[in-house]
């Protein structure tokens, strides 16, 4: 296999930049399972969840993971045509120009730097727990969070056999504190009969649609199912993209979806009063609910994997994000390029776009100290992440109403494949409302419009910096040769 090295464009005097393809579909598969995590994805907002709705919220995850699996399929689509580093952004830009590709690139950044941030403060509730600190104390969480983020940050720099090293500990970490534990309850610790997953669910006379519980549970549940694409942020360092990238994106899901079904199930089902769970809670009603069924030592093993679990996401996460803006760099579309866009040793590592991300991630934990940071967080995150996916499943429907779209090979399922982005579009759309509708009492005029009013001040922010950078200021063509009828720029030879 080889590959012909992408130089920056419009730069003849550039140095070729390109990382070695060390990943396999195995690697890509581990890493974008490591960033949903389903520890993370499940554990981050199941209080959340059983304390706001009720044990019918278990539901939400169904779902979301049948509308997310349209949108996995969709962009899985566009993985096996261009299988480039930064795909949010990489296909955006080649399906409508290089200004919208520039916008997307910019949401899907802010995306996962806050996604670094809330998994971070979720994770700090299980190490406080682990160690006896107090769990709902935002300040503690907060400093929590940031040594979280340092640690990460140190591995990745590290290389990318510390970076497997990590998603194989948070794979072995999932056997055991989500399978295992839920094998474990279903067969000694059942409380519940299956029917007790419909409480909650029933919404009181005269309560509006936007606010029934089976609206909000979907709502809530779409921050467990985010990162899927994230395989596509390493594909130019796994061998034979085209077909592993998209298979890992799907499957990466699908693994997710089906291990947060199964616990939560279990997990919902071991507990024997609702009300007394939730009173008896110290930061998170899971360690309440194992705490009854297992001794403490076994408790404290499953804490242990819990935060193994969260670091190894962060791990995945970071590695995405920084690949992202390594990408936005190697294009001259960011302040700063240069600097950004050089790689480290013979690895070929974006160190100094993997430093930028913890930074950032640290100065929005540090900015938002309240005590609903944690609520911010997950909503700055769902509605990021959808709106960021919103802009390469349009952009499709885009070049297809154009015209623009005509690939010659044979993608990613097929005409399926294909068809099923007009859902996934669909349920984006339908997604962006349910997150962003206000639902808070009057008074948290804050936590009701923070997700709206965070989304247009990034959007300001993205036209200053769209302004600064050499594309908006004039210092470097926009086209950049780059459009919806430009094949993949980089030949991948199997």
């Amino acid at each position: 296999m080889s590959t012909t090295p992408a130089t920056t464009p419009g730069s003849a005097e550039s140095a070729p930049q390109e990382m070695k393809r060390e990943f396999t579909l195995w690697s890509a598969f581990s890493l974008a399972f490591v960033f949903v995590s389903p520890i993370v994805a499940m554990y981050g907002i199941f209080g959340l969840g059983l304390e706001l709705i009720g044990p019918g919220f278990w539901w939400g995850w169904v779902v979301t993971l049948i509308g997310q699996l349209t949108v996995a399929i969709t962009l899985g689509v566009l993985a096996s045509r261009w299988p480039i580093a930064g795909g949010v952004y990489q296909w955006s830009r080649r399906l409508v120009g290089p200004r919208y590709g520039w916008f997307a690139g910019w949401a899907y950044t802010w995306a996962l730097v806050i996604a670094l941030a809330s998994v971070s403060y979720a994770g700090g509730v299980f190490v406080a727990l682990l160690f006896g600190l107090d769990a709902q104390s935002p300040l503690v969480l907060s400093i929590i969070a940031v040594a979280m983020l340092v640690i990460t940050t140190i591995i990745n720099i590290a290389g990318r056999t510390a970076v497997k090293i990590v998603a194989t500990a948070c794979i072995v970490a999932e056997v055991v504190g989500s399978l295992g534990v839920a094998v474990y309850l279903l067969l000694f610790g059942r409380e519940q009969d299956p029917s007790f997953l419909l409480e909650g669910l029933r919404a009181e006379p005269g309560t509006p649609f936007m606010m029934t519980p089976f609206v909000m549970l979907v709502a809530f549940a779409g921050w467990s199912f985010l990162g899927f694409e994230s395989a596509s942020s390493i594909a130019e360092e796994v061998k034979d993209p085209k077909r592993a990238v998209p298979r890992a994106i799907v499957f990466s899901l699908l693994g997710v979806g089906l291990v947060i079904l199964f616990t939560s199930f279990a997990i919902i089902l071991a507990i024997p009063n609702l009300p007394d769970v939730l009173a008896a809670s110290d930061g998170d009603p899971i360690i309440t609910i194992l705490s009854l069924h297992l001794p403490p030592a076994v408790v404290n093993t499953v804490l242990a994997l819990f935060v193994v679990a969260f670091i190894a996401s962060l791990v995945g996460i970071q590695a995405a994000a920084s690949r992202l803006i390594w990408a936005n760099a190697r294009e001259d579309e960011l302040p700063a390029s240069g600097w950004l866009k050089r790689l480290r040793g013979e690895a070929g590592l974006p160190s100094n776009a993997i430093l930028v991300t913890g930074v950032v991630s640290v100065a929005l934990i540090l900015l938002l100290q309240n005590e609903h940071i944690n609520t911010l967080l997950v909503a700055f995150t769902t509605v990021g992440f959808y709106a960021a996916f919103t802009f390469p499943v349009l952009g499709l429907a885009i070049a297809r109403i154009r015209g623009t779209w005509k690939p010659e090979e044979r993608l990613f399922m097929g005409a399926f494949g294909r068809h099923i982005a007009w859902v996934a579009l669909l349920w984006l759309i339908l997604e962006i409302t349910n997150v962003l509708w206000p639902r808070e009492s009057a008074d948290l005029w804050l936590v009701n419009f923070a997700p709206l009013l965070g989304s247009a001040l990034i959007g300001v922010l993205g036209l200053i910096v769209y302004r600064l950078s050499p594309v908006g200021s004039g210092r470097k063509p926009i086209s950049g040769g780059l459009d919806a009828r430009t094949e993949y720029v980089a030949t991948v030879e199997s």
